[in-house]
């Protein structure tokens, strides 16, 4: 005996597009987050750099929003700032967003964003308010996202065809493309390779970032092609910091493949805490001035400036303008930063700023332990300790989108800790 079964129409909430007014800007706002903010860094260097020779005696991570920067650059990253700013905006305030986000990694963000400035003993110049309300609006449009990890594979995708880009420039045109012509660091027949950006040790470092999240991407050939062009550039490129994190991440691949003898969480783990604790420990160390290539006096120096005010420290961008005042001063703090992320942390925001960024350490660690998938999990635990091994003798750090090395830091640990709180609860049965 046949019964007919009704089963119930499905109701708005049911559809997959229910009470989305914008599906598509929906889909895919992550990825052009992601794109946009790689674009407004790197796009005005290529644009510069294609008129302007690299100058070897400029500091590793200057600025070149200054008045080296040709008026086509300028006008590329205002227009890029616009549009990230434009389009940020649209995804805070047009999209619904992931309904199981939590809210505690988007503030702990907003922490370490916004306190370094309001406890700033200087006022930051009018200029950074809208680099600040973008940093905000960005986070929060991440966290609207749900920020998935495997969006991240953009960043070596794209990384890629910067490397692709800057070796194949550096063959054409290396008056324009190298850092030295005549290099006397250089791994690679005498390159420097410096590429669209102002320093052959920011394409080394982008190039290491992104070389340790090879496997987000699909597939073994585009796997292998990535890391290879990437590797290469790392090369050429001369970076002993950025050549040691990519080794590393060789290393822990390597320790990944015995899946049968290497638990990859708890590994990963003892990694990333290991590195971590080498950039917070290294610069307080008795080393010799002219270790690390003379960081180790910039080290001493800087905490010698810091213990002026422990607390608050000196000011966000006390290096680029205070620093340059003083002649004593200036001679060793023209390269712009500390050499090291808590050194560079303490001068500019003091004891409370290091407060500040290390439950922004912490929660990235903690959120690499809890990715679903074993490729994430490969990935992002090299990305933690190929960036702390960076950030042992260069300040890679940016949490303002307008700043070199934010791609390659701020956005990243953002993604991993938002990610952390954006996964579904489980509810119970009905």
């Amino acid at each position: 005996m046949r019964h007919t079964v009704f089963a119930p129409a499905p109701t708005g909430l049911d559809a997959p597009n229910a009470g989305v007014r914008f599906p598509r800007l929906e889909r895919h706002a992550l990825t052009w987050l992601i794109i946009l903010a790689i674009a407004l860094v790197v796009v005005p260097e290529a644009i510069n750099h294609v008129f302007v020779k690299h100058s070897p005696d400029l500091p590793p991570l200057e600025d070149s929003a200054g008045a080296s920067e040709v008026p086509l650059a300028h006008l590329a990253r205002l227009g890029g700032s616009a549009v990230l700013l434009a389009y940020t905006s649209a995804v805070v305030l047009l999209t619904r967003g992931r309904p199981d986000r939590g809210i505690t990694g988007l503030l702990i963000l907003l922490l370490a964003v916004d306190v370094p400035y309001i406890l700033s003993p200087s006022t930051p110049p009018t200029a950074d308010v809208p680099k600040i309300l973008l940093a905000n609006l960005f986070v929060v449009a991440l966290w609207k996202t749900g920020a998935s990890i495997d969006a991240l594979k953009w960043l070596p995708v794209l990384a890629t065809g910067i490397g692709v880009y800057s070796l194949i420039g550096g063959l054409i045109a290396p008056d324009y493309m190298m850092y030295n012509i005549v290099s006397e660091k250089a791994i690679i027949a005498g390159w420097e390779l410096a590429g669209p950006f102002g320093h052959g040790n920011v394409l080394g470092m982008y190039c290491a970032v992104a070389f340790s999240l090879v496997p987000l991407i699909r597939g073994l050939r585009w796997q292998l092609f990535c890391g290879a062009v990437l590797f290469t550039t790392i090369l050429a490129s001369a970076s002993r910091t950025a050549v040691i994190a990519a080794a590393l991440v060789l290393l822990w691949w390597s320790a990944c493949r015995i899946r049968s003898m290497v638990n990859v969480r708890f590994a990963g783990t003892v990694f990333a805490g290991v590195t971590a604790t080498t950039m917070f420990v290294l610069p307080f160390l008795p080393w010799d001035p002219h270790a690390f290539t003379d960081r180790a006096a910039v080290w001493v120096a800087s905490l010698a400036e810091w213990q002026r005010s422990p607390l608050v420290g000196l000011g966000v961008n006390w290096f680029l303008t205070d620093a340059q005042s003083n002649a004593n001063v200036a001679a060793w703090a023209y390269v712009g930063t500390g050499h090291n992320l808590i050194i560079d942390t303490l001068v500019k925001s003091g004891v409370i700023g290091v407060a500040v960024l290390a439950p922004v350490i912490v929660l990235a660690i903690l959120a690499a332990r809890t990715l679903p998938a074993t490729n994430q999990q490969i990935a992002l635990f090299g990305y933690l300790g190929a960036f702390f091994v960076a950030a042992s003798t260069e300040a890679v750090w940016a949490l303002l989108p307008n700043l070199q090395l934010f791609p390659i830091s701020g956005m990243i640990f953002a993604m991993l800790i938002l990610s952390r709180y954006s996964r579904p609860v489980a509810q119970a049965p009905l």
